[in-house]
């Protein structure tokens, strides 16, 4: 109860604050910030959204590494990015939600707990895992993050939903080139094509081309990426009252790509003191990698009725061939995915009433052959063929939701029905297959109250669902001979609670203009996924609840100074979690682990990001972020020590070589103090036979540099 009165307390400071601005109008201009967000499958002004919301726009990524997706998402309240090996592998989790995904084959390369979308296509597969292959932070128009709970509109694990556009805003014809050079060998090349299709449509090419040494042993990477984009419509633009559109849009995407990199894993204590750099020793061994090579094809149709109604139909196919050296295996995975969805929009008005409804469904299959082989002496694959199985995935999903606009009130309530079906046949092992269902009905109601144009208070409620990903299925030892699916592993059931405020105010001061966010939040979950011995197995834990404060501070001050900062406060434990102790150790039989009221493992208490950027002939942007320690393990023994990095980041943008070419560079300087550092942890990790200390440790980039050039035409 004292946090809860602390987070109203909070949110009451800031309402009173925002009252008291209003009285001032002689120096505020009231004009409603026109952010427009599409990722709730229809567009709408962030500030009337009854959800956090948080959006960036790629105009403001130059001079990022660009070598994963973190660098701007570290930036957003609620969503913690911590790099695993400073290459493509990161670990991504939102309110806790994925914390669970750190660990070798938990989370290597892959992201839980979170729905990504790319272009409007879903990234997220059948079981809630997500590869970034195809994501690069490069090719963005902008980024809008739904931290609050969305299963009641996306279904399995959307703990919060993540969506990247890559479509050009603009349709004018342009080529953009850029190089970067950086420390251990980065390089990447990125090329940038667009021209006009028709009067109103786009048609683009992006590709992007990067290299890593890597800093530590057995961490190189590389990754290839390709995609072509058209977007185009039919008809006249229709000028009404209320929307403008055009009666069809058909978009198109491709996307290519091969991605390969190293993994290093994580080291004791010990090793990270003497050398750092240096990778586990099994997994230098076995020279843990990486190698997938995926294509993909969407297209999507928007057909407007008229101004009131209509209908959003998308296709999708994937196919994917992903090659691994894994916990002493060489493993062949071949993978089809795809996916439909259909959905259909009325919004009507009666007098001071606005209504909006949406209801359709989602349906995405992923299915194909997994081989294992015993690695040879070079850790390659070998002749020797250890399983033969295919691995199925389907969900089918139900939704609908209405949103009611009454002057200044909006109220949204919704709805969805979720099946998920695993199916699995070993043809070594088994004779026969063994299946799985997961059923679950998500409510969601919100309510956002504005004050003013520029002020909103928002609350929600609503249910959230994450079935065990395909390999968090796998019986604990001593069972998989008996089962192929973990029989005593339940979906992750959840309940979001939820209340905030958003404002922004322009001034005719020496404060230019401000936006802030401010949200409390509740979560009680049951069935929390928790794994063991780097997540060969799980188990589900009965209680967890996880409760915290996000704050954004975005403002803009004489000689257009910009300060960005935002903070998450979060605690998240166990309520209910007993072990038979006896399924990670057969000496202990008959004897259970109570870790009631122990921190949930991965979960820092608090993280947060700070930046100061001054344009003075150059662009300078001097910024810290960190984390507070926090625990790895279920029993609270192995604690990970806090960090704060400083960076340095500078730009310039506006040097034309004639009225067609513009020059621009961009110089960054990350870990300025040269901190050593604990980036990311392994949860519930293994113990080196003999010393019996842990290997968790996954160290974070030393001081490194990266100049970028590029053109514009």
């Amino acid at each position: 109860m004292k946090k809860a009165k602390i987070i109203l307390f909070v949110i009451v400071v800031f309402f009173c604050t925002a009252k008291a601005l209003t009285s001032e109008k002689d120096t505020v201009k009231f004009s409603l910030k026109e952010v427009v967000i599409s990722a709730l499958r229809y567009p709408e002004r962030v500030l009337e959204v009854p959800l956090s919301v948080s959006f960036i726009d790629g105009k403001n990524l130059i001079g990022y590494r660009g070598v994963s997706i973190d660098e701007p998402l570290q930036r957003v309240p609620g969503v913690l990015c911590q790099s695993r090996s400073g290459s493509a592998d990161i670990r991504i989790t939102v309110r806790g939600f994925g914390s669970r995904g750190a660990g070798d084959r938990s989370n290597s390369g892959t992201v839980r707990g979170v729905k990504f979308l790319l272009d409007g296509i879903p990234q997220t597969e059948p079981d809630g895992r997500t590869s970034l292959d195809f994501f690069d932070i490069s090719f963005v128009e902008n980024i809008e993050i739904i931290r609050s709970n969305a299963s009641s509109l996306w279904g399995n694990s959307a703990g919060s939903v993540i969506s990247f556009s890559t479509v050009p805003s603009e349709n004018n014809p342009s080529a953009y080139f850029s190089k970067s050079v950086g420390s251990w060998g980065l390089d990447k090349n990125v090329l940038k094509l667009r021209t006009k299709l028709g009067n109103d449509g786009v048609i683009f090419l992006n590709s992007s081309y990067l290299t890593f040494d890597g800093w530590r042993a057995n961490s190189k990477a590389e990754r290839l990426l390709f995609s072509f984009g058209a977007k185009s419509v039919f008809g006249e633009k229709r000028f009404t009252g209320q929307v403008d559109y055009f009666p069809t849009i058909l978009q198109l995407n491709v996307n290519l790509t091969r991605n390969r990199f190293n993994i290093p894993g994580a080291l004791t204590n010990a090793i990270f003191d003497t050398l750092p750099n240096a990778a586990n020793p099994v997994y230098l061994m076995n020279k843990e990698r990486r190698d997938n090579r995926l294509a993909q094809v969407g297209i999507s149709l928007t057909h407007n009725f008229n101004e009131k109604n209509s209908i959003y139909a998308q296709g999708f196919l994937t196919s994917k061939y992903l090659q691994r050296s894994e916990r002493g295996t060489y493993r062949d995975f071949t993978r089809y995915f795809l996916g439909s969805t259909i959905h259909y929009q009325n919004h009507f008005t009666i007098n001071s009433f606005s209504n909006i409804i949406i209801t359709g469904f989602d349906q995405t299959l992923q299915d194909g052959a997994i081989l294992f082989y015993n690695l040879d002496s070079n850790a390659n694959r070998s002749n020797v063929l250890r399983t033969d199985k295919k691995e199925g995935a389907s969900t089918f999903g139900v939704f609908f939701q209405d949103e009611i606009i009454y002057k200044n009130i909006s109220i949204l309530f919704g709805g969805r029905y979720d099946r998920v079906v695993y199916s699995v046949q070993d043809f070594l092992k088994f004779t026969n297959s063994d299946e799985k269902v997961f059923e679950k009905f998500t409510p969601k109601a919100g309510l956002t109250f504005r004050i003013i144009d520029n002020f909103s208070i928002f609350g929600n409620i609503g249910g959230g669902i994450e079935v065990p990903a395909g390999n968090e299925t796998d019986p604990a030892p001593g069972e998989d001979t008996v089962y192929q699916l973990n029989p005593l592993l339940n979906p992750i059931f959840s309940t979001t609670y939820e209340f905030g405020i958003k404002s922004y105010f322009q001034f005719k001061s020496a404060i230019k203009d401000i936006e802030f966010e401010a949200s409390g939040f509740y979560i009680d979950t049951k069935n929390e996924l928790i794994p063991y011995r780097e997540g060969r197995f799980y188990f589900s834990a009965g209680k967890t609840n996880r409760m915290g404060i996000e704050l954004f501070l975005k403002a803009k001050i004489v000689q257009d100074i910009v300060i960005n900062t935002s903070f998450t406060y979060l605690i998240g434990k166990f309520k209910d979690y007993k072990v038979d102790s006896s399924y990670y150790d057969k000496a202990k039989a008959g004897v259970y682990a109570d870790f009631k009221d122990n921190f949930i493992p991965g979960v820092p208490k608090y993280y947060y990001f700070a930046s100061l950027i001054i344009p003075f002939y150059l662009n300078f942007e001097f910024s810290i972020n960190g984390i507070s320690k926090y625990f790895c393990d279920d029993a609270n023994r192995i604690e990970v020590p806090s960090y704060n990095i400083f960076n340095l980041r500078i730009w310039y943008d506006k040097i034309y070589i004639d009225s067609k070419l513009n020059l621009s560079l961009a110089f960054s300087l990350n870990n300025i103090s040269n901190k050593k550092y604990v980036a990311s942890a392994f949860v519930n990790p293994i113990y080196e036979k003999g010393t019996n200390l842990p290997y968790f440790i996954e160290p974070g980039l030393p001081r490194n540099y990266l100049f970028t050039i590029s053109f514009k035409f």
